[in-house]
């Protein structure tokens, strides 16, 4: 990650400094988007749909928000709005390409597309979105502090100041700025807005949904390690690790927690079938 971390801001960057860190991320965004495409239940344009959702939500809604709360004055006018426009048409195009390119833009009649996983009764989604929501905030705050804040240039760079514990700090942004809460709690229910749906779609087991859930937020974070004119490089790496470490951690129990088995129904029809009964009296 050393070779890879975007050099000084204050200087320009070559190509070199571009290339590796670009073929990083696409590498990762790529692996991780793919997987869901081949293994979601849906096809053709209600993929794209789903899939643009997702990637749009968290790479751009769910950090552009931030981005506006902590740096708006370090932005040039105009800035937010091009990023947040950029954001849309670029998985825009790439959500049906990435449909088109796996083959699963056409429909072919299958048993199972149209099936989703087995649904949670209100109360089940409710105490599970509020323990997504704690969970989100929580983690946010652990590691912003024992590893971003770590970092005497990224105080520097937010205007703060050393804070001696965790507790402290908590204690620090609530008097200071509790909105910062506010905003985390937004974040939480906007990336469970855009991967559920995914995890309702996938015809795996549960711990493969935490898999998976896991490493498509994280492979987001891959775009820390390109250079960033308005961030310096040590900035930038501290936030890596810290996104990273949330991304996997959250991602894994998200995954977790509103996955679901494959319904019991399925289950009934493919032994119905093996019997030899009629299709229609499964209907």
């Amino acid at each position: 990650m050393e070779r890879l971390a975007p050099k000084d801001a204050s200087a320009p960057a070559t190509a070199a400094d571009f290339l590796l860190p670009f073929a990083v991320f696409c590498v990762s965004v790529g692996s991780a988007v793919s997987y869901l495409v081949l293994r979601l239940r849906w096809r053709g344009l209600r993929l794209a749909g789903v899939i643009f959702a997702a990637t749009f939500g968290i790479s751009t809604v769910a950090t552009q928000v931030e981005t506006l709360f902590f740096l708006s004055a370090k932005m040039p006018p105009g800035m937010i709005r091009a990023l947040f426009a950029q954001g849309a048409m670029a998985m825009a195009v790439f959500s049906p390409l990435a449909v088109y390119i796996l083959g699963k833009w056409r429909r072919t009649p299958t048993t199972e597309e149209g099936a989703e996983a087995q649904p949670v009764t209100a109360a089940g989604i409710t105490w599970r979105i509020a323990l997504l929501v704690a969970a989100f905030v929580f983690l946010y705050m652990f590691f912003g502090y024992y590893v971003a804040w770590q970092n005497p240039a990224l105080r520097d760079y937010y205007g703060g100041a050393a804070v001696a514990t965790f507790f402290e700090s908590l204690k620090s942004n609530w008097l200071r700025q509790p909105q910062v809460f506010l905003l985390q709690v937004f974040r939480a229910l906007l990336y469970v807005a855009c991967v559920y749906p995914l995890l309702r779609l996938l015809p795996i087991p549960r711990w493969q949904k935490a898999v998976a859930a896991a490493a498509f937020l994280a492979s987001w974070t891959t775009a820390l390690l390109l250079p960033n004119p308005l961030m310096p490089a040590t900035v930038a790496r501290s936030h890596l690790w810290e996104t990273l470490a949330f991304n996997l951690i959250f991602g894994a129990l998200m995954g977790w927690l509103l996955g679901s088995r494959r319904p019991p129904a399925q289950k009934i029809s493919a032994s119905a079938f093996a019997r030899g009964s009629s299709p229609a009296l499964l209907r």
